[in-house]
């Protein structure tokens, strides 16, 4: 159930309820769109997805929205058809990161969604699930998937039905496949109405930890947070230990957030202090030392945390999935599925369990009530997560081609309206001719090898005639690329040449030359076909030659309609940094480079905050253009599930929208 805010007592009810500092569950107001009282945010599915552990309140945009904006701290008022979940504590207005106001913005169902994780993780935060209600009962069950990229956990249960598991119930933001595992036999508190599992486990005690890791022994750990004399590192989710600068290196002048990066998995030495406490040091681990198993958060789970798996990992575009990514149990029987069909129907929503289901199926499921899960629902392979990531004492990543993408060009000049040398085109057009001979003697080659099964003498001198114009056909993919880069540099050389010819010719009073940005912007018609010019040029600046079949620049990528917009106002110095941070988030070279500070967005400024995610899925990402500069600039962009990118905008500093 909800309730109906519509009198002007009723707003200042809401109001005095909303300052209570003694207030024992979040409350989350959600307004209608201007004109009317009927949300565009699910409230029916919100009142019963967390309705046991949070308020819902529905009031109508115009007056009563004023009012209660006039008896809230500025910002944090409700309207124009948006929701807000407030949390509780002495001041639940301290933070406005961890009280977003979530608008609909033509997706009723993400802004319903986003609402439900939020009020979730106030509650989480508010203690409500360490409590025993009368609708709790202990279960025993088996694991049998993942759903929404992880945030969810399909259980079934021992004795008939489904439930499921909650990233914001158990160990946020560490995603549930890190602490279970399918077929995995698994015992929790079941909240029977909504379908809903905890399993989290109390943090083992000093002594617990002290005998599973001798002193002096080697383990794992989290890097929750970082400065620049102090991180905090974790043991276990709710384990944590602060160390200092001399843990980590013995040079005065290394700062900490300059070897560590939050979500850094690192290899940790747990020491038994003489008092009995633990702590832990990182800088004297040899790369060779033998690496004792971590914890597990879960009963019978696996170890939490593994080596080359941040916790802000991005998905890679190597396709090295196996078996262990399946997280679909064939041994599901069609009677479990339709058991979880009904027993989901007040815990879950309909995009739990279509994934590529749009807004207006996901209602139109709601509307019918009913959920028809397949099988291909959950038989999907996740994609895997781990990256090489650089820590103390451990050798840095280096990403080698693959057989597949060693012979290919990384990269291809589109058209260009600048003129360049005529020798150097008639020699690419020589070279894509001799490219299209040898592709089609390769063609009339393969035919005669299928024709021609006479003698062996035939076979083996067609074949070796096969590997000659393999060998010729790979010679002039390395003389198109080396022309293609001859090319780009020509008129780079003519820019020049064109910029000193404008200074030469000018006066005491003329006017200072055009930004160079702006001279080539003007050459295109439309800013997206800019950027993309802009984005290739700087990837010949940016990468050698030499690395550039490692780090390609891909033949496609996505691009917002906002960021052209975001690089007005620049300068050119501005406009060079912001394609070079391109480059390197386009080629994967950002995962390398600590300078970026490569993070995922959350939607709060809380480390236990749930990642900011897309309805398809996507992440939001963000690294630095600028470093020690007022308003610095910051570039925010989508990695899809896929690998592949989508650059959104450039950014100041405070901006944390995506």
């Amino acid at each position: 159930m909800y309730t109906r805010v519509e009198t002007s007592s009723a707003v200042q009810q809401l109001a005095i309820g909303l300052h209570d500092p003694a207030r024992d569950r979040p409350w989350v107001v959600v307004s209608s769109p201007f004109g009317t009282a009927v949300p565009e945010i699910g409230i029916d599915q919100l009142a019963t997805q967390i309705g046991d552990v949070a308020r819902v309140f529905l009031v109508q945009t115009g007056e009563l929205t004023r009012q209660l904006g006039d008896l809230l701290p500025a910002q944090f008022q409700v309207y124009g058809s948006a929701g807000r979940s407030y949390p509780t504590g002495p001041n639940p207005f301290a933070d406005l990161a961890r009280s977003r106001l979530r608008f609909t913005h033509g997706d009723p169902q993400h802004a319903t969604d986003q609402l439900v994780t939020d009020a979730l993780a106030h509650a989480h935060h508010a203690g409500l699930f360490a409590l025993a209600p009368a609708s709790v009962i202990t279960v025993t069950g088996t694991v049998k998937g993942f759903m929404l990229h992880g945030s969810r956990a399909l259980v079934e249960l021992d004795g008939g039905g489904m439930a499921t598991i909650w990233q914001e119930l158990t160990y946020p933001p560490v995603p549930l496949d890190w602490t279970l595992s399918p077929g995995q036999r698994i015992q929790g508190a079941l909240d029977a109405p909504t379908h809903r599992l905890n399993v989290e486990l109390k943090p083992p005690t000093t002594e617990v930890i002290a005998e599973r890791y001798p002193h002096g022994s080697v383990t794992l750990a989290l890097v929750q947070k970082v400065s620049a004399q102090k991180a905090v590192l974790a043991l276990h989710p709710h384990l944590t230990f602060t160390i200092t600068r001399a843990d980590i290196s013995a040079n005065p002048r290394d700062l900490v957030d300059t070897l560590l990066s939050e979500g850094d998995v690192v290899a940790a030495r747990v020491m038994h202090l003489p008092s009995g406490a633990l702590h832990l040091v990182l800088s004297d681990v040899d790369d060779d030392e033998p690496v004792l198993p971590p914890l597990a958060a879960v009963l019978n789970g696996p170890p939490w945390l593994r080596e080359n798996r941040p916790l802000l990992a991005l998905v890679e575009d190597d396709e090295t999935a196996g078996a262990d990514d399946l997280v679909f149990d064939p041994a599901m029987s069609a009677t479990g599925l339709a058991g979880f069909a009904r027993a989901a129907g007040a815990g879950l929503a309909a995009d739990d369990l279509h994934g590529e289901t749009g807004p207006a199926d996901a209602d139109a499921d709601a509307g019918a009530g009913a959920m028809r899960p397949s099988p291909a629902d959950f038989a999907t392979p996740r994609p895997t997560l781990p990256r090489p990531f650089p820590g103390p004492g451990r050798v840095h990543a280096v990403r080698r081609p693959t057989p597949a993408t060693a012979g290919a060009i990384p990269f291809r000049v589109g058209p260009t309206p600048a003129p360049c040398a005529p020798t150097s085109v008639s020699a690419l057009q020589s070279t894509q001719l001799s490219l299209a001979e040898a592709k089609a003697k390769i063609t009339r080659l393969e035919a005669q090898l299928v024709e021609a099964g006479s003698t062996e003498s035939d076979l083996a001198r067609l074949r070796e005639q096969a590997r000659s114009a393999q060998l010729q056909l790979r010679d002039a993919l390395v003389e198109l690329g080396t022309l293609r880069h001859t090319v780009a540099e020509l008129r780079d050389e003519q820019r020049t040449q064109k910029r000193m010819l404008r200074e030469s010719r000018r006066t005491v009073v003329a006017p200072a030359p055009s930004s160079e940005y702006e001279t080539r912007r003007a050459l295109w018609e439309d800013a997206t076909s800019w950027v993309r010019h802009e984005i290739a040029l700087a990837w010949v600046d940016r990468v050698p030659e030499s690395d550039r079949e490692e780090w390609p620049l891909p033949h496609s990528y996505g691009l917002s309609d906002r960021f052209a917009e975001s690089l007005s106002g620049l300068d050119d110095g501005q406009l060079a940094k912001a394609f070079k941070a391109s480059v390197d988030v386009l080629t994967g070279r950002v995962k390398t480079l600590q300078g970026r500070h490569l993070h995922a967005l959350r939607q709060g400024a809380g480390p236990a905050d749930p990642h900011l995610l897309r309805w398809d899925g996507a992440r939001c990402m963000r690294v630095s253009i600028e470093q020690n500069t007022p308003a610095a600039r910051r570039m925010h962009f989508w990695q899809k599930p896929d690998g592949s990118v989508e650059l959104i905008r450039i950014v100041t500093h405070d901006d944390m929208e995506a």
